[in-house]
C-alpha cells in the first residue's frame, strides 16, 4: 500500500492488512508512517523491522540480511579480534585497543540477536502504536504526540597478516563493511527504543491531560472506564517494551561500565605517562571522542528513564489533584484503586535488575571510576 506521509512524499507499508479496516486515508495513520518512517528505513535495512502483514517472503529476505550481517559481524570481525586479543594477552595497553573494538561488536551482535527473538513483541508495539495515533481526537493530543515524534526523529587486528596484498584489500573492505553495518544496526535500535520511550510519555502526558476533566465529566462512569483502559492500555505497552529491551538493558549497562573503565584507563595512561609523546592527536582525539560519546550514551538510557518516571509521577499527582471531594462516596472508592495502580511507575530497568535512572548513572560512573583506579594501580605494580 502507497500513502502519503506528513512530509508529502510516498512511503510503503503494509500495517493495515492485519487491522481489516481502510486506514490509508485516516489523517491519525499518515501521521504514524511520519512518525516512524526513519525508524522503520533503518530497521529494514538491518532486517529486524517486524513484517506484521505475516508475509513469508518478506520475512526470509529479513531474515537473510540480518543473517548476513551477523555473519559479518561475528565470523569475519569479532573472531579475529578475539584471536589478536590472544595475541596481546599481556600488554594492558594493547588490551585496552583491542577490547575497545570487540565490545562494541558483541553488542551489535547481542542487540542483532535479542531484536530478532523478540520480534512478536516488537511487533505489538507498533501495532498499538498505530492504533494510538488512530484514536487520537483532539488536536491538542495530537500536537503533543506529533512533538514526541519529531524528538524521536532527532536521535583492528585480524590473524593473518594484513600487510601483504590482496589481504590489506580484503580487511579493509571487511571492517569497512563491519563498522557500516554495525553502525546502523547499533544506532537504529536505539533510535526505535528511543521513539517507544517518546509516545509512551506523550500517551502518559495525554492520559494526565484527560484526567483533569474527570471530575466535570457529565458521565463519570463513562469517563472512569475509558481513562481506565488507556491507563491500562499504556501499562500493557509499558510491559511490552520492558520485555524486550531489559536484557539488552543489562548488557549495555555492562557494557558501557567495562568501555568506560578501558577509555579512562588508557586516557589517564596517556596523560600522565611518557605515552603522550609517542601518541598522535588523532589517537588522543578519539579517546577523548570516545569517552564523551560513552557518557552521552549513557546518559541517554538512564535519562529516558527518568522522563517516563517522571511522566507517571505526574500522572499520580494529577490524580490526587483532583478534586474527588465532590464526588459520591461509591465514585470516590473508584478513584482510590486508580490513585493506588498510579502510584506504582512505569521503569526501564536492566535485566529486570534495577531502574535505568539518573541515580543509576551516578552510581555506574562512581563504581568505574574505582576499576580505573585499580587498573591503574595494577599497570604501576607491573612497571
Amino acid at each position: 500500500m502507497t500513502i502519503l506521509n506528513s512530509g508529502g512524499t510516498r512511503t510503503e507499508f503494509s500495517l493495515s492488512l492485519i487491522f481489516n479496516m481502510n486506514v490509508n486515508k485516516h489523517s491519525g495513520y499518515k501521521d504514524f508512517v511520519w512518525a516512524i518512517e526513519l525508524n522503520r528505513l533503518c530497521l529494514e535495512v538491518v532486517g529486524l523491522w517486524p513484517k506484521i502483514n505475516g508475509a513469508a517472503k518478506n520475512t526470509f529476505v529479513s531474515d537473510l540480511r540480518m543473517g548476513t550481517i551477523f555473519f559479518i559481524v561475528t565470523f569475519l570481525s569479532i573472531i579475529p579480534l578475539l584471536c589478536s586479543l590472544v595475541r596481546v594477552w599481556g600488554d594492558m595497553i594493547l588490551i585496552v585497543d583491542n577490547l575497545q573494538v570487540i565490545l562494541p561488536l558483541l553488542v551489535v551482535s547481542l542487540k542483532l540477536i535479542i531484536i530478532r527473538w523478540k520480534r512478536t513483541a516488537i511487533a505489538l508495539l507498533v501495532k498499538m502504536m498505530v492504533e494510538d495515533w488512530m484514536e487520537l481526537k483532539m488536536d491538542a493530543e495530537r500536537d503533543v504526540m506529533i512533538k514526541r515524534a519529531q524528538t524521536a526523529r532527532l536521535i583492528a587486528y585480524y590473524f593473518y597478516d594484513i600487510d601483504k596484498s590482496p589481504q590489506f584489500e580484503i580487511a579493509l573492505v571487511i571492517q569497512a563493511a563491519t563498522m557500516f553495518l554495525g553502525g546502523m544496526t547499533y544506532t537504529s535500535v536505539d533510535a526505535f527504543l528511543g521513539l517507544l520511550i517518546l509516545h509512551i510519555c506523550g500517551q502518559l502526558e495525554n492520559f494526565k491531560h484527560r484526567l483533569t476533566n474527570l471530575i466535570s465529566s457529565k458521565d463519570f462512569d463513562s469517563a472512569l472506564c475509558n481513562n481506565v483502559r488507556t491507563h491500562l492500555r499504556i501499562i500493557r505497552f509499558a510491559n511490552n517494551i520492558e520485555d524486550v529491551f531489559a536484557l539488552l538493558m543489562l548488557g549495555l549497562v555492562f557494557y558501557f561500565g567495562i568501555v568506560f573503565c578501558l577509555f579512562g584507563f588508557l586516557f589517564v595512561t596517556v596523560i600522565t605517562g611518557n605515552e603522550i609523546g609517542h601518541m598522535s592527536l588523532t589517537r588522543v582525539c578519539f579517546l577523548v571522542i570516545g569517552i564523551f560519546t560513552l557518557l552521552a550514551h549513557t546518559f541517554l538510557y538512564c535519562g529516558a528513564g527518568e522522563i517516563i518516571a517522571e511522566q507517571c509521577e505526574a500522572v499520580y499527582s494529577a490524580i490526587c489533584n483532583l478534586e474527588w471531594y465532590k464526588l459520591e462516596p461509591r465514585k470516590k472508592k473508584y478513584l482510590i484503586l486508580l490513585m493506588i495502580r498510579a502510584n506504582e511507575p512505569f521503569r526501564i530497568t536492566a535485566g529486570k535488575i534495577f531502574p535505568l535512572t539518573m541515580t543509576t548513572f551516578c552510581s555506574l560512573l562512581k563504581t568505574s571510576a574505582g576499576y580505573i583506579s585499580f587498573l591503574l594501580a595494577k599497570r604501576k605494580i607491573e612497571l
